[in-house]
């Protein structure tokens, strides 16, 4: 389907606004929403990072506190050992059961600052009767937070000379030292300092209770928790969003947002190990059909000292909510633009397609225009915008030139064909004339004794080759060949003339030296354009086999045995080229040819004949051919000699002319 100018200029501003817009939208909105998501993340993060650090801010104020109570009660206990040791001491002197009077009266006093006071004797037994510790001494299972027994601790080789502390944790409910006390029942922390007294081998243990300090632990995190609900409160968050607080346990202890994420089981498990393991981590939900709460990005903090979680969560949707408002109203404006784009195109090519149409009636009207009429240019430049200054008008310019061009070219060209018809129908007269000068190839005598044959094809119309053949007037066999120098006619005319003086000089009864030397002179006397021709000029006796011959600077004759198949050459020279130095004497030459003998006369166009690697057909080709062909007539021989060069020369044009003559003495 052939697609109109102006459907193909819609189709190339739409695909350069598409191929425009689209990637820039697409590359826009790409930028965009990973900048939101990242801006929002960097936020999202941010808010989870500034609960975390409120939560662990309020936590270190609670241990600073739990550690300097704990320090404060260490010291207590560090003095009330201390002086129980030198009271201890001081009593050595007395009985035993009056000694451990004494110190029994430490203990009620000490008991209602919930401190408690006992002596152990070297065999590890109480010695004072302290509920508590009396009771301790007997758990031999009981172990310390480091996992350390207690028994070991009540001698004295194993507690060191500066003491020692340890915490145990103790169900008071079966503890007969703590019923009487206050919120004392349960499970509690109790702290123990055992002093050794090496002295005696005794080791002095005083404890006290932690359950206050615990409670006190317990109201901080509850105020913690308060806190950190009275900061979520203060956030703002996605609409489907969500921040939450648990407890190791997956209690719930502070929330806002989306009702979901007070269930710590809908939290993706895989979040809350990672974050476990790493203490803090993102995890986007991908919104499969399996997922709660859809495509979202959940941020998981772990607190470990309290074994606390804060998950937040915001939606992806949401999150890129402002990008794709953004990015609807760039689609808006971006549709605007293409359909302004189009609307000016539709002016602008309504603009151009009525001077195109014309041009193209004009284009189309051409072959049928006459060029040679007076009026042929004013046609062609009729109804075109000339007059425009933009790339239309350089067209219609540029057209009515060529349409002026071309009528002076058509004309120009109607002269020269004119003149080449008149110059080829000379060249044709000229050939004939030419042709008519030699002999004809089938007017070669056929004899009893002697048979000859010719052939000659000239390069160009004309050619500077010539061969001849007659019998002279002593009876002999005249063969006569020659290549003038040059091409076309002045070499066809230079060869009529050496034709002429070769029949003249040899009617006269000169013989074939004599008649070179003759030729040479007349040649050379008027020749300004310098030109010679290489000549042969041969006398065969048919009785006695004797070639009396002249060779001017001609390819040497080849002659082939008919018996042997040897091939010779002629190798004899009588002079150099004739016609190119006055008063040159040619000698002459001889040589015999048996029955049989198949002489070959030739021009350098058959030897030096090339293929299209430039390659020259050479005298080997030639003698190849010639032996191939000994016993072959003159007129096969040549044709031989024709085809294989034909066949050697391929596609490739003739260089020169091919002339031949061959003859036999039978």
């Amino acid at each position: 389907m052939l697609l109109s100018l102006r459907t193909k200029l819609f189709s190339l501003v739409i695909a350069s606004l598409v191929l425009a817009v689209v990637p820039l939208l697409v590359l826009t909105y790409n930028n965009l929403r990973q900048s939101g998501r990242e801006l929002e993340r960097e936020s999202f993060g941010n808010m989870v990072v500034l609960v975390e650090d409120g939560i662990s801010s309020r936590y270190l104020n609670l241990l600073s506190t739990e550690v300097m109570d704990i320090l404060q009660r260490k010291n207590e206990l560090r003095r009330t050992a201390t002086l129980a040791r030198t009271t201890w001491l001081a009593a050595s002197n007395l009985q035993k059961k009056m000694r451990e009077r004494i110190m029994s009266g430490w203990t009620d006093p000490l008991m209602s600052f919930s401190t408690h006071l006992e002596i152990f004797s070297p065999t590890g037994e109480p010695l004072l009767g302290a509920p508590l510790l009396s009771s301790l001494a007997y758990d031999s299972s009981l172990q310390d937070f480091k996992g350390l027994p207690l028994q070991p601790m009540l001698k004295v080789e194993n507690v060191p000379a500066e003491g020692a502390f340890a915490v145990f944790n103790l169900n008071l409910e079966k503890t007969a030292a703590f019923s009487t006390e206050k919120g004392t029942a349960g499970p509690a922390p109790v702290l123990i300092y055992f002093l050794p007294v090496p002295e005696t081998q005794n080791v002095i243990a005083v404890a006290l209770l932690l359950s206050d300090i615990t409670q006190a632990a317990s109201y901080s995190e509850q105020a913690i928790i308060r806190s950190t609900q009275e900061k979520f409160d203060t956030l703002n968050l996605y609409r489907n969003g969500f921040i939450s607080l648990f407890d190791g346990e997956g209690n719930l202890l502070a929330h806002k947002g989306n009702s979901l994420g007070r269930d710590a089981a809908l939290i993706p498990a895989a979040a809350l190990k990672a974050a476990r393991e790493k203490g803090r981590v993102e995890f986007v939900a991908r919104g499969s059909e399996e997922d709660t709460f859809g495509s979202t990005i959940f941020r998981v903090a772990h607190f470990k000292a309290l074994d606390w979680y804060v998950v937040a969560a915001a939606p992806s949707e949401e999150i890129e909510a402002p990008t794709n408002a953004l990015m609807q109203r760039l689609v808006i404006v971006s549709l605007a633009i293409v359909v302004l784009s189009l609307l000016c195109t539709l002016l602008l090519t309504a603009r151009l397609i009525n001077p195109l149409r014309e041009l193209t009636r004009k284009a189309l009207a051409l072959p049928d225009m006459d060029f040679a009429s007076p009026d042929a240019v004013e046609k062609a430049r009729s109804g075109l915008p000339l007059h425009q200054s933009d790339e239309l008008g350089q067209l219609a310019r540029a057209f009515a030139q060529m349409g002026e061009s071309l009528a002076r070219n058509i004309r120009e060209l109607m002269e020269t064909t004119a003149s080449k018809q008149r110059m080829e129908g000379e060249l044709n007269a000229a050939r004939d004339i030419q042709m008519g000068i030699l002999p004809a190839p089938e007017t070669v005598p056929n004899l009893d004794e002697y048979a000859s044959a010719a052939f000659l094809e000239p390069a160009k119309e004309v050619g500077g080759d010539l061969y001849d053949f007659f019998v002279a007037p002593d009876g002999r066999q005249a063969v006569i060949i020659g290549d003038v120098s040059g091409k076309g006619v002045p070499a066809a005319l230079f060869m009529s003339m050496t034709e002429t003086l070769v029949r003249y000089t040899l009617s006269e009864g000169a013989g074939p030296a004599e008649a070179m030397t003759r030729i040479n002179n007349v040649m050379s006397v008027n020749n300004p354009g310098c030109m010679f021709v290489t000549l042969f000029i041969g006398l065969l006796d048919t009785r006695t086999g004797i070639l009396e011959y002249a060779n001017g600077g001609h390819c040497q004759p080849m002659v082939v045995n008919a018996t042997s198949g040897e091939v010779r050459t002629l190798a004899d020279m009588s002079g150099p080229l004739v016609g190119a130095m006055d008063g040159l004497v040619y000698e002459s030459c001889q040589a015999t040819l048996e029955h049989g003998d198949l002489c070959l006369l030739y021009t350098d166009g058959v030897t030096e004949a090339m293929n299209e690697e430039k390659e020259l057909f050479t005298e080997q080709r030639l003698m190849a051919v010639m032996e191939a062909q000994r016993t072959a007539s003159p007129d096969r021989l040549i044709r031989a000699v024709y085809e294989a060069l034909l066949a050697f020369r391929g596609s490739a044009e003739p260089s020169d002319d091919i002339t031949m003559l061959g003859f036999v003495r039978r």
